[in-house]
């Protein structure tokens, strides 16, 4: 029998899961939490053998922090990240974080059966990511160099700030723009920096957000935010700043 421990500030997701579970003979629900810092003194209570655990929650304590927490103290204990947001690099950080495995939220109830049994068998199980690292129709790779100017511009740094904050020639930079954008076939630096955002790839800022300690700021939600305010702040961000404004597309 494999025990799970469900941790999700949702209340409708952990009873729809628990329904998930319930006909399934191997696995049972042993406990749920509705706060990401009360699944370390669960897992002491109720010694599962995995915690199903969302990765941002309007707690303190973020499911990334609380997922290393756990494989430090417990690492018998498999930790599967979820999440129902869109954003790439969430997969990314669960790993990083020593996540067993992964799943998105709107994935079947077979998968997430097929999720938990496959990671107890000891295998990882991570939703495959085409073109995270690579960008515009040629699906070129950027040097680490370029990925840097790109997050910076992201970041609402203009070209001379850029330049300042990596210590070189603003021309560099021109350089290093003129040579993504011929790479990845796009016609402005905006096209490109968009799909970057939209690839999750902007900075670490999101990261460090879903991430913060209970200390600081205890009033605020661990919730994912990005640099910008909404898409049009963004665009609005990279008029001013490279002439050009991203042109809406439909999402596929």
């Amino acid at each position: 029998m494999i025990d799970i421990l469900l941790v999700d500030d949702q209340k409708i997701l952990l009873e729809g899961l628990r329904k998930i579970f319930e006909p399934a003979p191997d696995i049972a629900v042993c406990a749920t939490c509705a706060l990401a810092e009360l699944a370390e003194e669960a897992c002491l209570r109720y010694r599962p053998d995995l915690v199903l655990m969302d990765i941002c929650m309007e707690s303190r304590t973020s499911g990334i922090r609380i997922c290393r927490r756990l494989k430090e103290r417990f690492p018998a204990i498999r930790v599967v990240m979820m999440t129902g947001m869109s954003e790439l690099a969430f997969v990314g950080w669960a790993k990083d974080a020593g996540a067993d495995s992964f799943i998105y939220k709107e994935a079947s109830g077979e998968a997430f059966l097929d999720c938990i049994r496959r990671t107890m068998a000891g295998e990882h199980v991570f939703p495959v990511i085409r073109g995270r690292d690579t960008f515009g129709a040629a699906e070129a790779s950027l040097t680490e160099r370029e990925l840097e100017i790109l997050q910076l511009i992201c970041q609402s740094l203009s070209r001379e700030e850029i330049a300042e904050r990596l210590g070189i020639a603003k021309r560099t930079v021109n350089f290093h723009i003129a040579n993504m954008l011929e790479k990845t076939a796009h016609k402005s630096i905006v096209g490109l920096a968009v799909e970057a955002a939209e690839k999750g790839l902007t900075s670490m800022e999101t990261q460090n957000e879903c991430e913060r300690d209970d200390t600081a700021m205890p009033d605020v939600p661990s919730v994912p935010r990005t640099h910008f305010t909404s898409r049009t702040h963004f665009g609005m961000y990279l008029k001013r700043t490279f002439g050009a404004a991203p042109c809406v597309r439909s999402r596929q």
